[in-house]
């Protein structure tokens, strides 16, 4: 059964329709559309778009399909948002709302939407619907802003009429900054990235503009060449990208960039960035691959470095390869020097050589291509082994070295080398001392033995022998031959290690003077290096007035045979003799003076060897006791000398040497001693007053025709005359007076003979008046004035002579002076008396 019930609802009848279904007692009301509740009468809310839109008759909850996306069926849940198109609002420029609702425009009241500005009236106009589709968006587009009248508060309301509710209206606000527009500020930086790229980048300091359509430029060039600017992109969207990847260049090359922004307002200032440098890269081949100094074990490489390098090279790397050895690398310490030195290798090896130049930065090392020349050179061979079956025969005469090939001659043996080294035995504990003295001695490829005659060799000494073998590669070590040696018997000494004696330097001392019968000596004593000394003999040589020694040897032309005693010789010239032997133990001092012809009688023995073998060097003869004389000399005569010193070398032979020859000394003719004669006063005041005159005289004429001396003796022929002046003659004045020439004086009234009676400008007069004397010497005493020709008075009374040894102390001559003065003083006082 169904009934009908009828309603008025705004002045219209509502017919609602009750149907009851009786099996299960269930009844369901159905309302008209637009209602639902009981009796339907409730109005729903729902929107009235799209068609198939359904309002529940229950509880008038609505169900449809949106109208758009984010749309909803229920007018009670509409929402209103208001924002700008523009990201950023310039003035001058359009501004453009946009007022968004979520339900269809058939239910906006009267397509109400209000758009409310901050300084204008409320607007209607400009309102711009999508009719093609709604999406419940609403647009309102204001043109030529400024940013005082339209920075600030925007709103937009949206009505909709709901049942039971009325009109509702609701609203949605944004702010809005019109914005001044300027072009964009900018900075940036670049950095090496590899040998072909640089990395710049750069931030946006302000930009007034939109980001998307602000873009940026980088350019670049060479630093080192005037050119123009080289675009590497440009239009770069600074809201994509704020750096850029420069790519294509040159390695270790410098290069400027710069940077450019604009937006739609304008460009940005020029950014210049700094100079930089791209990185390091491949360097080409270096070249010209040479070697020097090719050893046995070693070599040193050299080559020219690439033409393009890349960079600067860091180092070289070296590879070496041969048949016998693995690839092996090498590497200098920088790449400053373009050589290296290569030790450890294989004698006799070919090695091929590969040189790489290499680059290294923070980005990593890079090797070039090695060389590309085929280079290779070859180790030298190894010099020969040390000789074999080394041995020494030492015998009487000989010294024999023998020995065999070295085991591996490694080439062609040029040449053997026998070295040496001396020591001699020392005396005191009859060992052998310290090297002193080595040598060498080459020998043929051909021969395998040496012999030394041992009268080359030092006496007394021990010679240690090593040999080496030589070829073309080199010298090879020596042998290790530790016992191969020989020893040499004692002998005399090397004649140049005797010094000739000396005349003794005259002093105060009367037997330091050289007399008419005596002469003093200086001898030195003689090593012992060659072997002990026995005995010492001074052989005296009296000279003839034309005798000359040069051209002789004491050895060859004065052998012990030819020389004779003191007994036989008579001292006459032209008949050497033994003056004095001694035992070298009597030599105690290095240097001793001894009187040649103060009678003196000496012996010395030669001593017998314990032990040894008989030998013959040099000169020898039989072992003896020796005896000398040492009698007086002749005077006036010349006289040289000479040290003969003797060794023994075995029970029955001595050796001997000599010295060279001393130079030859005279003996005084006669001993003249300080004389006065005078009988009577009157002739003492005469012979006063004529010297006084007399020495005037002289030292006018002497002033008048001498030149400077010096206080070197010379003499007129020094083959005839004796070496120096053994006595002065000063010319005295009566009165006693004199005075002592200093050394550093010139006595310019000295006058001096030579042996043939011819005045000398040089005299050997150390001390003499220079002032009141005059001088003369025994060679020329025939020529005294006649005042002073007799020794036993002074005939015209001028004065007399002094007979005053030559000495060099000033003192001493004074005192001798004044002493012989004072005896001829004291022998005219007597006289008077």
């Amino acid at each position: 059964m169904k009934f009908v019930n009828m309603k008025l609802l705004n002045g219209a009848v509502i017919f609602a329709f009750t149907t009851f279904l009786m099996k299960g007692c269930v009844t369901q009301t159905v309302c008209p559309d637009g209602l639902y509740g009981i009796g339907c009468s409730e109005a729903c809310t729902c929107v009235s778009a799209p068609s198939d839109t359904v309002c529940d008759s229950e509880d008038g909850t609505c169900s449809c399909q949106p109208a758009f996306d984010g749309a909803v069926c229920d007018k009670r849940d509409f929402t209103v948002a208001v924002s700008s198109l523009n990201k950023n609002v310039y003035e001058g420029h359009t501004l453009t709302l946009v007022c968004r609702t979520n339900i269809p425009v058939q239910d906006v009241s009267n397509y109400r939407v209000q758009f409310t500005l901050p300084s204008l009236v409320t607007t209607y106009g400009n309102l711009h619907v999508d009719d093609s589709m709604d999406v419940g968006e609403y647009r309102v587009s204001l043109t030529g802003i400024s940013m005082e009248q339209y920075s600030g508060t925007y709103r937009c309301t949206v009505g909709t009429t709901i049942p039971g509710e009325g009109l509702v209206s609701r609203y949605n606000e944004t702010v809005i900054n019109v914005i001044v527009p300027v072009p964009p500020s900018v900075i940036g930086s670049v950095k090496s990235t590899s040998s072909s790229t640089l990395f710049a980048e750069w931030i946006i300091l302000s930009n007034s503009g939109d980001s998307a359509s602000t873009t940026c430029t980088v350019q670049y060039k060479l630093s080192s060449e005037p050119q123009d600017w080289i675009i590497a992109a440009n239009d770069i969207p600074i809201d994509i990208q704020t750096r850029y990847l420069i790519g294509d260049l040159s390695a270790y090359t410098d290069y400027d960039v710069r940077l450019t922004c604009e937006n739609e307002i304008g460009s940005s200032n020029v950014v210049e960035l700094t100079a930089i440098k791209t990185g390091v890269s491949y360097p080409e081949s270096p070249f010209g691959v040479s070697t020097d100094s090719i050893a046995q074990t070693s070599a040193e490489i050299k080559w020219y470095e690439p033409f393009v390098r890349n960079g600067p090279i860091s180092f070289y790397r070296v590879t070496l390869q041969s048949s016998k050895t693995p690839l092996t690398v090498y590497s200098t310490e920088d790449g400053s020097h373009p050589y290296i030195t290569i030790d450890s290798l294989v004698p006799d090896t070919t090695y091929d050589v590969e040189i790489y130049a290499v680059n290294v930065d923070i980005t990593g090392q890079y090797a070039g291509p090695g060389s590309n020349e085929e280079f290779s050179f070859t180790t030298l061979p190894y010099p020969p082994s040390s000789p074999t079956a080394v041995s020494a025969e030492d015998d009487e005469q000989y010294c024999l070295i023998e020995w065999e090939e070295p085991l591996s001659p490694n080439g062609i043996l040029s040449h053997y080398t026998v070295y040496y080294t001396v020591r001699g035995l020392t005396e005191t504990d009859n060992v052998y001392g310290a090297i002193d003295g080595e040598g060498s001695i080459e020998v043929d490829a051909f021969t395998f033995e040496y012999r030394f005659s041992k009268e080359t060799l030092k006496s007394y000494s021990r010679y240690d022998f090593k040999l080496t073998a030589t070829t073309d590669n080199g010298e090879g070590e020596q042998c290790i031959c530790d016992s191969v040696y020989c020893t040499t018997q004692p002998g005399a000494p090397e004649e140049d290690v005797i010094t000739a004696p000396e005349k003794a330097a005259q002093s105060s001392q009367s037997a330091s003077r050289v007399t008419k019968t005596t002469i003093p000596m200086t001898l030195n004593k003689v090593s012992s290096r060659s072997g002990p000394i026995t005995c010492y003999e001074v052989v005296v040589i009296p000279l003839d007035k034309l005798q000359d020694l040069s051209g002789t040897k004491p050895n060859e032309d004065f052998p012990p045979e030819n020389i004779t005693d003191y007994a036989t010789s008579g001292a006459q010239p032209g008949h050497p003799y033994v003056a004095l032997t001694f035992s070298s133990e009597e030599m105690t001092a290095n240097t001793s003076t001894v009187v040649i012809g103060d009678g003196s009688l000496t012996e010395c023995s030669d001593s017998p060897l314990t032990n040894g073998t008989r030998r013959r060097r040099r000169e020898t003869e039989v072992a003896r006791k020796r005896n000398a004389e040492n009698g007086p000399l002749r005077s006036g005569v010349l006289y040289s000398a000479f040290v003969r010193v003797y060794a023994l070398v075995d029970d029955n032979m001595v050796e001997y040497a000599s010295s060279s020859y001393m130079e030859p000394v005279r003996t005084k003719d006669t001993d003249r001693g300080p004389v006065l004669q005078g009988t009577i006063a009157a002739t003492i005041a005469v012979v006063l007053l004529m010297g006084t005159m007399g020495a005037l005289i002289l030292v006018c004429f002497n002033l008048g025709n001498r030149t400077p001396t010096s206080d070197k003796i010379i003499t007129g022929k020094e083959e005839e005359a004796e070496a120096e002046f053994d006595a002065i003659y000063v010319n005295t004045t009566s009165n006693g007076n004199h005075n002592i020439l200093n050394e550093n004086q010139t006595p310019e009234l000295a006058t001096t003979y030579d042996v043939e009676n011819q005045p000398i400008e040089d005299t050997d007069v150390d001390h003499v008046d220079n002032t009141q004397t005059q001088v003369y010497n025994d060679n020329n005493v025939d020529d005294l004035p006649a005042y002073m020709a007799d020794e036993e008075s002074d005939q015209d009374g001028g004065g007399s002579y002094v007979n005053i040894p030559r000495i060099t102390d000033d003192e001493t001559l004074q005192t001798e002076m004044e002493e012989q003065t004072s005896d001829t003083e004291s022998g005219m006082e007597n006289q008077l008396q």
